[in-house]
């Protein structure tokens, strides 16, 4: 089923309007990324979003808990120099707890079952497109509806709140830190203005500049000898990556969680959640779940049936291939990602219009689901290239 009639065409809002509201960068002209369009969602079918991410999110509980308990590394990427530090923040993790991921979902506005894509766990970004831009594109329009699902701000405030009571002898004093591009900045735009309603004293700083100690733990140089100590420290930087490329950084950072010195958000084993692998094991333990597509470490088990191929770390749409039943390519996208290995997951069709676009879902979960938002593609895979669409509830 074609989804046209969800979709209402809005009034083009001119880049200053964004400009005014320091979000100019997602409105450049060449990148074409801000659609003028925004897509109905009935309330049954929010509920639907809502329901599955709630029930997908126990069961990667679950999975988590059992590569864990068989010691599963290996089949996750996951490297032995990661495990102690992912063992105690789960153990932990009525303190150490996850701050917000978001699940890409296909299925439900074309009238098909929910089915994860894949779940964003540890750096997920789009939230200054969720949380603002598409709440000015209905305020912009001319649908008589203000209505969207679409608590992102107050679901991270709320979950913040909830990480410092879990924290009392804590500090509110929380350090937000990225690799310095500018996307990633005003994403942690996002996370500051959450983290100062809920009471934090928030500072920001790109990766290079913070101090790691095993005895200071992470500091923030502020005078010529003086330096600012925080108990809370965001990153927006992957955890597999630190693992990777960063080991002795990894090593320190180790110390630091297991003398609660610092509490590190997201905790270090939503790197078990962040590892496409684990759909392998949620097929594992959930064989033929309804909201779950197969997924296999093997390429010739999957053959028979359209399917995708997938790097375990892999980012915004890179490094992945599409073939059909018999294995032939159909779409083959390059990528940085590919020394990781590779996992194969059960094609489905997103939601399409006549136009031939696809429709990914994303929800955006705390600890309950808190935002919708959607991504649009002329082809086979959701990458950088896509457009951002907002939504309505149809009423």
């Amino acid at each position: 089923m074609h989804i046209d009639h969800k979709i209402e065409t809005i009034k083009p809002i001119p880049k200053s309007h964004w400009d005014n509201l320091e979000l100019g960068y997602y409105a450049e002209e060449d990148m074409e990324y801000l659609c003028d369009d925004l897509l109905g969602v009935t309330p049954q079918e929010c509920n639907a979003y809502q329901s599955a991410c709630t029930e997908l999110y126990k069961m990667y509980e679950q999975a988590a808990q059992y590569v864990i308990d068989n010691n599963l590394w290996r089949d996750l990427g996951i490297p032995s120099n990661a495990i102690e530090i992912i063992k105690y923040s789960w153990n932990q993790r009525h303190r150490l707890q996850h701050l917000y991921g978001r699940f890409d979902i296909a299925g439900v506005i074309d009238g098909k079952q929910a089915k994860l894509i894949e779940f964003n766990a540890d750096t997920a970004t789009v939230m200054p497109e969720t949380a603002v831009i598409q709440k000015e594109m209905l305020a912009q329009s001319h649908i008589k509806t203000s209505s969207q699902f679409n608590n992102l701000f107050d679901g991270l405030t709320d979950k913040f709140k909830q990480i410092l009571n879990a924290n009392p002898n804590k500090e509110a004093s929380i350090l937000l830190s990225d690799l310095g591009h500018i996307e990633d900045e005003l994403n942690l735009d996002i996370i500051d203005e959450a983290a100062e309603e809920a009471g934090f004293l928030v500072e920001i700083a790109s990766l290079s500049d913070v101090h790691f100690s095993k005895e200071e733990g992470i500091c923030l140089q502020v005078g010529e000898d003086e330096f600012m100590q925080f108990d809370f420290w965001f990153k927006l930087v992957p955890w597999e990556w630190i693992a990777y490329e960063e080991p002795e950084l990894l090593d320190i950072l180790t110390e630091i969680v297991k003398k609660e010195m610092c509490v590190i958000l997201n905790p270090a084993y939503t790197l078990i959640f962040q590892s496409k692998a684990i759909m392998k094991i949620l097929w594992d333990l959930f064989p033929n779940h309804p909201l779950l597509l197969r997924t296999t470490n093997s390429k010739s088990s999957m053959l028979g049936k359209p399917f995708v191929e997938k790097v375990i770390f892999g980012r915004e749409g890179e490094n992945i291939s599409c073939y059909n039943e018999q294995g032939r390519v159909l779409y083959k996208n390059g990528g940085d990602f590919g020394n990781y290995p590779n996992i194969y997951q059960e094609y489905y069709e997103l939601p399409q219009d006549e136009d031939g676009d696809y429709y990914q879902a994303g929800m955006y979960f705390t600890y309950k689901p808190i935002a919708l938002s959607y991504r649009r593609r002329d082809g086979l895979v959701t990458d950088t290239d896509s457009e951002f669409i907002g939504h309505f509830i149809q009423v």
